[in-house]
């Protein structure tokens, strides 16, 4: 049997959505899997999949060897590189892995053995038909995607969760969760994120503790996991959280703005997209060029508003992208 491993991207929505094709690959049962995965993100990696798991820790050079020689240890034949970073190529190379496969690019090739063309990773196709082609398994529609079960959290069972952070900066952050809870007047609601989200969070529903939960900045990444297992909606911008929820198989309002769910859309068939269509979106990039977030500012909390109730009221059918428009 070939033993393997994989080595994982860095942020936490791609490494879910990688999560999601590993499992298949899991069904290759000649090979004998390992992930490496970013110490950030070991215990949400042990709590999603069923696969040993080797830290790799690179804070500083120190770390960065002992992850080495960890990995050394373990005498991999093959090694399957997600992120497209110079850095996660040259690991590998210097773990001495014999078979190195990842994505041309970033001046990398030389450091591997076998590479799939920059083309693959095309922002016309989900994120997730790249990540099949370098673990060489079938790619799968999102939308078939039917979620991984684990405990959800008794406390908040039934909550709508509102995610109003994202890492990638203003582009991606709806203004409209404030008017949002305003027009949820009957649903308990919790509010999640990391510590870089508290201050977004807090000015959504300060008036509101008997039914707004802030715990943005509050949870580890395995306690909001919990949550968002339980929930009844979650409503989220395009973030690690909404593709978390979307892999735990709940029903999901993503929020885009200058990004577009043909690349990232969240997995599941329990998913509705809130999206305006303006002629420079997407555009990916962290603050808009043009000074307006006229992609994020032109959803309507409305239309937000009508999604989740067509959730929560059973209402869905099965759809892709469909529900985009406000």
């Amino acid at each position: 049997m070939v033993n393997s491993a994989i080595l994982m991207p860095n942020w936490i929505g791609d490494f879910i959505l990688a999560l999601s094709v590993v499992s298949r690959k899991i069904q290759d049962k000649s090979e004998r899997l390992t992930l490496i995965v970013p110490e950030r993100l070991a215990e949400i990696s042990k709590l999603l999949v069923d696969l040993p798991v080797v830290i790799y820790k690179r804070k500083n050079r120190a770390e960065v060897r002992s992850s080495v020689a960890a990995v050394k240890e373990l005498r991999f034949d093959t090694v399957y590189i997600l992120p497209h970073s110079f850095s996660s190529a040259w690991f590998a190379f210097n773990c001495r892995i014999k078979h190195r496969k990842g994505i041309t690019g970033e001046l990398r090739s030389f450091l591997l053995t076998e590479y799939v063309s920059r083309r693959t990773a095309s922002r016309k196709h989900h994120l997730t038909d790249e990540y099949s082609k370098v673990l060489a398994v079938s790619c799968q529609e999102p939308l078939f995607w039917k979620g991984v079960t684990i405990r959800h959290s008794p406390e908040y069972a039934g909550a709508v969760v509102l995610c109003p952070g994202a890492a990638y900066g203003p582009s991606k952050q709806w203004p409209g969760f404030s008017s949002l809870v305003k027009m949820l007047p009957d649903r308990e609601i919790v509010i999640l994120g990391d510590k870089r989200d508290g201050e977004i969070a807090s000015v959504i529903a300060p008036r509101m503790p008997h039914r707004v939960h802030n715990l943005a900045g509050k949870t580890t990444l395995q306690q909001a996991a919990e949550i968002i297992a339980g929930a009844s909606v979650v409503v989220s911008n395009d973030s690690g959280l909404m593709h978390l929820a979307g892999y735990l198989g709940r029903p999901v309002v993503g929020i885009f703005g200058s990004t577009a769910p043909v690349w990232t859309r969240p997995l599941g068939i329990k998913v509705r997209i809130a999206r305006n269509h303006v002629e420079c979106s997407p555009c990916y990039k962290r603050y808009c060029p043009e000074k307006h977030y006229n992609c994020l500012h032109g959803i309507k909390p409305q239309f937000v508003v009508n999604l989740v109730k067509e959730i929560i009221d059973n209402a869905l059918v099965p759809a892709n992208i469909k529900s985009d428009r406000p």
